[in-house]
């Protein structure tokens, strides 16, 4: 509870900053499409290639990376299945089934799911598990994720699957190939980069506060739409998933419990932050995201340690 409440606390404190320099006017619209634009082609290809270029490949992590993937695989296609069946049962419209349905399906595996894992596990194990789920996730969000938002998107009308070809994913699928072979960048190139990429965080969390200085607090709060998307993702989801792992377990699966859990809590992670920067850079209701990623990140302070307590209860006997 307390790491959690940590990191959530400090993602907030920085989103206040982005608050208050936009009601301060330090900040503009005009800036603050700027900063997304610095996110999406500078700073977040390089965290996504030095977290891959600098993660260890033992023969342990070999074993278990196949199952990590095959999870953050099967747990995305859970949650959009989820986030389709409330769109409809809500009866969006194209855009918000568009947006529902990608917040739902990824969460903040990065940023808020790498200091927790880190934290629960510390011999450094958390963090390679972290880094292979972010992999797989990663992969489908610059994927099937973006391409389901690029369809909702009146600002380019171009449907084909040209607009996968940008800097995140040239960046992901060079770290895979330095990843898999295990070829280091020297430090020197690294740890310039690795800086850069992880002014990530700041910069997407500033973006935030900027949002939500233009939307009142309030409305966010009795929101309901994020309410149903919180309980798809936060519970319903992670539960799921733990009971799969059961059912594989009492089927004589071997494999690392630090694995299941490390699966199990990446999963339950609130909204990702990187869905309404694209969702801004492709004309979508980024409000709508902001609110979304508001509400889930307060929320996970309770439902992360529930499932954290519940995949330990069930899976680990």
């Amino acid at each position: 509870m307390e790491i959690v409440a940590e990191q959530i606390l400090i993602l907030f404190i920085i989103a206040a900053v982005g608050f208050i320099a936009m009601k301060a006017k330090v900040l503009t619209k005009e800036g603050n499409a700027g900063l997304v634009k610095l996110i999406l082609k500078i700073t977040l290809p390089l965290l996504i290639l030095t977290t891959f270029s600098n993660t260890e490949l033992s023969s342990e992590i070999l074993l278990s990376l196949p199952f990590v993937a095959a999870t953050a695989f099967c747990s995305i296609m859970i949650l959009f299945g989820l986030g389709k069946i409330s769109a409809k049962l809500q009866k969006l419209d194209k855009e918000n089934t568009a947006l529902h349905s990608v917040s739902t399906m990824f969460g903040n595996v990065a940023f808020l799911g790498f200091p927790l894992l880190n934290a629960v596990f510390p011999n450094g194990e958390g963090l390679i598990y972290a880094s292979i789920f972010q992999l797989s996730h990663d992969t489908i969000l610059w994927t099937f994720g973006l391409f389901t938002l690029k369809k909702a998107s009146t600002k380019n009308s171009e449907k084909s699957w040209k607009h996968i070809i940008n800097p995140a994913t040239i960046s992901l699928i060079i770290g895979l190939f330095l990843f898999l072979f295990q070829i280091k960048l020297p430090q020197i190139i690294y740890n310039p980069l690795h800086g850069i990429g992880n002014s990530t965080i700041y910069l997407s969390m500033i973006y935030i506060g900027a949002i939500l200085s233009t939307v009142k607090i309030k409305k966010i709060l009795l929101n309901f739409r994020s309410y149903i998307l919180c309980f798809n993702k936060l519970i319903l989801c992670p539960i799921i998933i733990i009971l799969i792992f059961v059912s594989l377990k009492n089927f004589g699966l071997k494999i690392s419990e630090k694995a299941l859990i490390s699966s199990i809590l990446e999963t339950a992670t609130p909204c990702m932050i990187i869905v309404s920067i694209l969702a801004e850079e492709l004309g979508l209701n980024s409000k709508q995201s902001v609110e979304n990623i508001f509400i889930s990140s307060i929320l996970s302070i309770i439902t992360l340690p529930f499932i954290y307590w519940l995949a330990n209860k069930m899976i680990i006997f």
